[in-house]
């Protein structure tokens, strides 16, 4: 990993997150600081330091989204983190496409990616193994900390150090392992078992060292984050170390649900600019990624999510900025066709009946005039955004009153929070460990929070399901792929779609790179055909092997 100046880049850098971290929203450290001993010199510092490791996952640089990237060798704007991690789990999948020429786009399009450099796979592993640095730093000076702050900034940062470790063992298997404790130039790799291991043993550890979950500073770790992480890996055991944990799975859950987390009322809220500050939203958000247009400006991010999801011309005035948008990411077929229509054979976005399904099937024309995409489906992943296929307008920049995000100034960044772990997963997380033949759960309780969210969707009481449902087999949005607990998913995909869950929960039910669920463009083929399973990992990037003799390229890459 090639970052500059490590250490000097430990500090809070010119943004804090204002709002979303409290009184982590300080000044940057001295510019001109080098070593450890220099940046630890004084209590605020360790704050200082805290913020930085949380900031990485909202900007790429302390010189805002045009400054030089915090690492050398990639466009901090394309590869910032979230923006990165977004692409790998949603234009991978059934979800969405990205239309533009790049070469990464059809790459991650057609699940065809090779050990080229990619932006995509470079943002989520460089600064993810970044992340890991500023924490080992970190960690190796803050037994030095005020006693007042050291063990809940120890947990914070281990904390942030866990999720870093999360990802990169989700998509790339087998990354550099390396903490304070064995130090090294040149890290090398471990099995994923003993990393799952790790990151288990990690939050277990720190738990009791952060506060009670919904009792913390939002944006910041708590123990209701840490069960959170717990619960997604725990779902997911099976794919990291060959063992079922669906029994743990239920039991994090509950911890979640028993601390007190509710559903928003209103679904479309959850992704609106002030979800931080809303009282109704905040009461579901377990842990958020931090926006604030004006002191985390960046092309990444919710700004990415929402500007590349609308098209060049302003089709969209609810949006929330004004600029136009970039005409990149598009919604799948596939995922269109999870949502019912009042009219199935003339669907539009005016007439779904599940109202999560937040789309636009028009857009505005050389004349301004509002006008019907012609299909739901892809057929050309370098065509017109406007020509096929709908627009997502899920994630905006206005408030649920309507208006612009506050912090907006400049009309192009996003205010925006990214829910990375919210209560509404929490209760599809406990559904399904619960079907899978988990202990300590109860079908009833299952069904009952698979019909809240969808009470929460429909608006009434006319779409509710029962156990035979939620256990049955069922076909994935609307192809002819029979899939045993397929409502589920089908259920994961309405609620979470657009969250940079789908490429994980796909690997889970087998269906990633198999041929016996496919989508537009998938192996590269516009029907849609299935892959080499080496495709359910990313390939570390070479930037990484060459420098370091002690890693290994994912096989068959």
């Amino acid at each position: 990993m090639k970052t500059k100046h490590i250490f000097a880049l430990c500090v809070a850098g010119l943004f804090g997150l204002s709002g979303c971290v409290g009184d982590l929203d300080v000044q940057p450290l001295d510019q001109n600081v080098i070593t450890a001993e220099e940046a630890y010199s004084d209590p605020a510092s360790y704050t200082k330091a805290l913020m930085k490791i949380y900031s990485i996952w909202a900007i790429h640089s302390q010189e805002g989204k045009n400054g030089t990237c915090d690492i050398s060798g990639i466009d901090g704007g394309n590869s910032q983190i979230l923006r990165s991690w977004f692409n790998l789990q949603e234009v991978s999948t059934d979800e969405a496409k990205c239309i533009w020429p790049n070469a990464w786009c059809n790459a991650i399009n057609c699940l065809a990616w090779a050990d080229e450099k990619n932006e995509a796979e470079e943002g989520v592993y460089q600064f993810g193994m970044y992340i890991v640095s500023l924490v080992n730093e970190f960690m190796k000076n803050v037994g030095n900390a005020p006693e007042e702050m050291r063990s809940q900034y120890a947990a914070e940062a281990r904390f942030n150090r866990a999720l870093a470790y999360y990802i990169l063992m989700d998509a790339f298997g087998y990354p550099p392992f390396i903490t304070e404790n064995n130090y090294s130039n040149s890290p090398s790799q471990v099995s994923r078992e003993e990393l799952f291991n790790f990151i288990e043993g990690e939050l277990n550890d720190i738990r009791g060292n952060l506060p009670e979950a919904r009792q913390g500073e939002y944006g910041r770790a708590d123990q209701g984050a840490v069960d959170a992480l717990l619960a997604r890996m725990y779902l997911n055991a099976e794919v990291y170390t060959g063992e079922n944990r669906y029994t743990d799975c239920i039991t994090a859950c509950k911890r979640i649900i028993a601390a007190g987390y509710e559903l928003a009322d209103n679904y479309a809220n959850l992704f609106k600019a002030d979800n931080g500050q809303n009282s109704d939203t905040r009461k579901e958000i377990i842990f958020p990624i931090c926006f604030d247009g004006t002191l985390t400006q960046t092309w990444g991010g919710t700004s990415y999510i929402i500007l590349a999801s609308r098209a060049i011309t302003p089709d969209d005035p609810t949006c929330g900025f004004t600029v136009s948008g970039w005409g990149g990411l598009v919604a799948t077929g596939n995922l269109l066709r999870q949502f019912e229509y009042a009219d199935p054979q003339a669907p539009t976005s005016d007439n779904i009946l599940d109202k999560r399904g937040i789309f636009s099937s028009k857009y505005t024309d050389e004349n301004g005039a509002w006008v019907q995409r012609p299909s739901m489906d892809i057929t050309n992943l370098t065509g017109v955004f406007t020509s096929e296929s709908w627009a997502v307008f899920k994630y905006c920049n206005t408030t649920s009153t309507g208006d612009m995000g506050p912090n907006s100034i400049n009309g192009e960044d996003a205010d925006t929070d990214f829910p990375f772990f919210r209560l509404g997963d929490v209760y599809l997380m406990y559904a399904e460990a619960v079907i899978r033949g988990g202990q300590g759960g109860d079908m009833n309780t299952a069904v009952d929070y698979v019909n809240q969210l969808r009470r929460r969707g429909y608006g009434d009481d006319n779409h509710q399901i029962d156990k035979a449902w939620l256990a049955a087999n069922a076909t994935l949005a609307g192809t002819n792929a029979s899939v045993q607990y397929g409502n589920i998913l089908n259920e994961r995909s309405r609620e979470l779609y657009w969250e940079a869950i789908r490429r994980t929960d796909l690997i889970r039910f087998g269906l990633f790179t198999s041929g016996s669920y496919v989508w537009s463009f998938k192996g590269g083929v516009q029907q849609g055909i299935g892959v080499d399973n080496k495709y359910n990992l990313y390939a570390i990037p070479t930037s990484d092997l060459s420098v370091n003799p002690n890693l290994n390229q994912n096989e068959g890459f």
